[in-house]
């Protein structure tokens, strides 16, 4: 009885889990900030304060790579992707995660650590949790997004490169996200 009482806890943690993660929708556009405003443009808000009941557990975070190619110009505006030419914007889209409670931890802060010939380029991210998205792209506004953009040098020679990215709390907890170690999804440039 007490086997069957475990599986079914560990069944539904599991499942609370699952529901709790896939609610993380794409996004990257922030209200403008500022005269100058618009997409990625002015600084962006602070991290909302700290959420009741965090931390609990390890900060868990991941996320995915798509193309930031500017909205209404290209058809794969972010299409999820791992190939991109000279001059394409690549989009880094992560999320974090308190991992006791399973909320988005908003007051982490994310730089994505690309290796590029020879260097390790950081590229600090954005939280976009501040709402202002267009409800044509957005079924709701996402708060568990944070997003870096690097446009691939017009001189970058076909290959692919590595990358990670770091996270931090307000809490002192640190994580690291690391693709897949198969080559295949790596960020890959490639000719025209």
């Amino acid at each position: 009885m007490k086997t069957r009482l475990k599986t079914v806890w560990v069944l539904a943690a599991t499942v609370a889990v699952a529901v709790a993660l896939s609610a993380v929708v794409a996004g990257q556009q922030q209200p403008p900030a500022g005269a100058g405003g618009g997409r990625g443009r002015g600084e962006p808000p602070p991290p909302p304060a700290a959420q009741p009941g965090h931390p609990q557990g390890k900060l868990v975070i991941w996320g995915d790579l798509a193309s930031f190619d500017k909205p209404g110009t290209s058809p794969t505006h972010c299409i999820l992707t791992n190939r991109f030419k000279r001059g394409q914007q690549v989009g880094f889209r992560m999320t974090a995660i308190d991992g006791g409670t399973g909320e988005t931890e908003h007051t982490a802060t994310m730089v994505v650590h690309i290796n590029y010939m020879g260097r390790t380029i950081d590229l600090p991210t954005r939280w976009r949790g501040v709402g202002g998205f267009p409800a044509e792209e957005y079924p709701r506004q996402p708060s568990e997004m944070w997003t870096g953009v690097w446009v691939v040098p017009m001189d970058a020679q076909p290959g692919r490169l590595s990358y990670t990215v770091t996270a931090t709390d307000r809490f002192g907890r640190t994580a690291t996200f690391s693709p897949f170690i198969n080559v295949v999804p790596q960020l890959t440039i490639v000719a025209e």
